[in-house]
């Protein structure tokens, strides 16, 4: 079964209830998730904020805590783990794909991981990023992960869709940030128009 790619210059027939945010790491899920959450007044579930314990360690209830955020009828969240992504692809509506070149992806990744080390930026249950140093020893090095996983959700996809399975939301394939902004500005004329 293929995937059910939509065409981003079409309008979309409604207003999602429930999108997936997906691309690789550096990708911007997060950042497109919160303003699709602001643009079309969704609840935001961040999937980091859940996985993550103290000391980077995966929290114990995470499948149970996304199996139960999203029994809700109204959300928006990053697919980036593949425990839980069958239950987000089962449920969501639409999933909105940044797929954006590799050199983009790791600059951009690079360029965040640097900021947040430098800055000693306390993420998720008060841990930080490593020290830049640590793509040299550390397997499990933001760099490195984003590297070895660049063509995950490609692959996950494909895998789901080869699976026949026939309950995937419709796909909107961004292969540029420009594509996306484009979109994300038109989305936001239409609701303006649909509110007035």
């Amino acid at each position: 079964m293929p995937l059910h790619v939509i065409d981003p210059a079409r309008p979309l027939p409604r207003p999602p209830d429930r999108v997936l945010v997906a691309g690789g790491s550096g990708a911007g899920k997060t950042t497109v998730a919160g303003k699709l959450a602001a643009l079309f007044d969704l609840p935001r579930i961040e999937l980091d904020a859940l996985y993550y314990g103290p000391g980077w360690t995966v929290r114990p209830g995470f499948a149970d805590d996304v199996e139960r955020a999203t029994r809700q009828p109204r959300w928006v969240t990053e697919w980036h783990y593949p425990e839980v992504n069958g239950v987000l692809a089962d449920r969501a509506e639409l999933l909105v794909w940044l797929d954006y070149p590799t050199g983009l992806t790791m600059t951009s990744l690079l360029l965040r991981t640097l900021q947040r080390s430098l800055h000693r930026e306390v993420l998720w249950s008060g841990n930080q990023e490593a020290p830049l140093r640590t793509v040299f020893t550390d397997p499990e090095n933001i760099l490195r992960y984003g590297w070895a996983t660049r063509h995950g959700t490609r692959d996950e996809l494909r895998a789901l869709a080869a699976a026949g399975r026939g309950d995937l939301p419709r796909v909107l394939r961004f292969t540029r940030p420009a594509e996306l902004a484009r979109w994300l500005i038109r989305q936001g004329r239409e609701r303006s128009v649909a509110r007035a």
